[in-house]
């Protein structure tokens, strides 16, 4: 054997080692976190871990029957889709128009969309529930909604903005000659290009927002409580229901698995739409 063949098939070796190292720990959490919640409450830290025994449901009887884990699910569905379409939208048109027009200032612009982001979630969190009190709207859907905003359009502006550059001026030119509006060439031809981009943006935004617990625990109480605050709830100051920490933990991950699946099949149309052929 060559040191060539050798070295390429030592390479592909440790490739594919380390490929199955980083799968093995990316989904060992998740796999124990499953694993947990269907243990008796008496297994839970047991020593050795006993991994041979009967699987029950009460903690999932007990996480969805016992309390308001229906309500509080709806309501983290309800900020998390809003806020990531709104995001999307007013990201969209903000990324155009940063990728499209040289605006004066156009860079410091750009530049002070990421000043949210540079912040510390604490300081913005302080003025928004004085705000928010002040208009009456803390614990509601709208305050979480309005202050999600903060930290999402930011990271769409700035994912969107290179998809948009991407996309040839000439196609929009060419849909302009033959008619078209440029809010239509922004619909019709840079839309359809950027549709991965749309699809990555908001599988970003719909796991910020779903996962989100400072902004939740600050300006929510019973009413328009989330599921992050709603785990902390089985923290008593009698015992930990580590239990139901990981069925409701398992509980939360199946909207973020769906909505990726479902924005998976809207990136692979987005790259069929946009191939254009010479």
């Amino acid at each position: 054997m060559s040191i060539y063949r050798f070295l390429k098939i030592a390479r592909t070796t440790l490739l594919y080692v380390t490929t199955i190292i980083a799968v093995i720990l990316s989904i060992a959490p998740i796999v124990y976190l499953l694993i947990t919640s269907f243990k008796p409450a008496e297994l839970t830290f047991s020593i050795p871990p006993v991994w041979n025994f009967t699987p029950t449901l009460k903690n999932y009887t007990d996480v969805i029957i016992g309390g308001e884990f229906t309500k509080y699910f709806f309501n983290s569905l309800l900020v998390a889709i809003s806020a990531t379409f709104i995001a999307i939208v007013l990201g969209a048109f903000a990324a155009y128009g940063f990728a499209r027009f040289r605006l004066r200032g156009g860079f410091w612009l750009r530049m002070s969309v990421l000043v949210p982001q540079m912040l510390p979630p604490i300081t913005i969190i302080v003025p928004l529930y004085v705000l928010f009190n002040g208009l009456k709207l803390t614990d509601s859907p709208v305050a979480l909604i309005i202050s999600y905003l903060t930290f999402t359009i930011p990271l769409s502006i700035w994912t969107l903005i290179g998809f948009f550059e991407d996309v040839p001026v000439e196609l929009e030119e060419s849909a302009m000659i033959d008619g078209c509006s440029r809010f239509g060439a922004f619909i019709r031809i840079n839309l359809p290009i950027v549709a991965p981009g749309l699809a990555a943006t908001a599988i970003l935004c719909f796991l910020y927002c779903w996962n989100e617990f400072l902004y939740a625990v600050i300006l929510t109480g019973r009413d328009a409580r989330t599921l992050p605050v709603t785990i902390t709830s089985f923290m008593t100051n009698k015992a930990i229901l580590w239990g139901r920490i990981a069925a409701s933990g398992s509980l939360i991950l199946i909207p973020v698995l769906i909505f990726a699946l479902v924005a998976q099949r809207y990136l692979i149309r987005g790259l069929s739409k946009g191939a254009v052929k010479g």
